[in-house]
């Protein structure tokens, strides 16, 4: 913090009273863009965004050191997608004269041995995109900005597709493992 390095979030004024909504247009603003944003809101923008940085720099790394050429490409495929998610959420942030978490991909060393195979690493970046779809939904259902319900679903759509097309690769080249599943009662039941 001395040497000006730690970035902080933004941050909103601590309310001085107790007000409350008096019009269903503070949910309800037609699509259009109020410049205020909840403390929920900013929250989970900001923590989106700092999310898809980790994920920009995962891909980073992660295509530098890939052996197939397809599994780069999807690296990359994710990265640019996590970019153009940041300059979304970003817009809302700046529109309410907050910060927006700078990019730290500048910590990724130029290093191209890969220290995981294509499997694991494809693994790991599976999991990252799952999660970010857990972040999206927890921040559709805290939004009270029905333009921002809209942008989240919609970026939760292109993540979903572009998780399946990695699964689709994983399964290709026989990498996903089928986890446990729960007893089949009905077939146990038949004898």
């Amino acid at each position: 913090m001395e040497k000006g390095l730690l970035q902080r979030p933004p941050a909103i004024p601590y309310p001085e009273k107790l007000e409350f909504v008096h019009k269903q247009s503070f949910i309800l603003e037609g699509l259009g863009r109020r410049e205020e944003l909840t403390g929920t809101e900013v929250t989970n923008l900001y923590a989106n965004i700092q999310t898809n940085y980790l994920g920009v720099c995962v891909a980073t790394a992660f295509s530098q050191v890939a052996k197939s050429d397809k599994v780069r490409k999807y690296f990359l495929r994710g990265k640019e997608i996590s970019l153009k998610h940041i300059k979304v959420f970003g817009s809302y942030l700046e529109m309410a004269s907050l910060p927006v978490p700078a990019s730290f991909e500048q910590e990724v060393s130029e290093s191209q041995e890969a220290p995981f195979s294509d499997k694991i690493m494809m693994f790991h970046f599976s999991l990252m995109i799952y999660a970010g779809i857990g972040n999206f939904g927890v921040s559709i259902a805290e939004t009270q900005r029905s333009d921002l319900v809209v942008d989240y679903s919609r970026l939760v759509a292109e993540v979903l597709k572009f998780s399946e097309d990695g699964v689709n690769m994983m399964i290709a080249n026989e990498w996903l493992e089928q986890p446990p599943l729960s007893a089949n009662r009905r077939d146990l039941s038949k004898g």
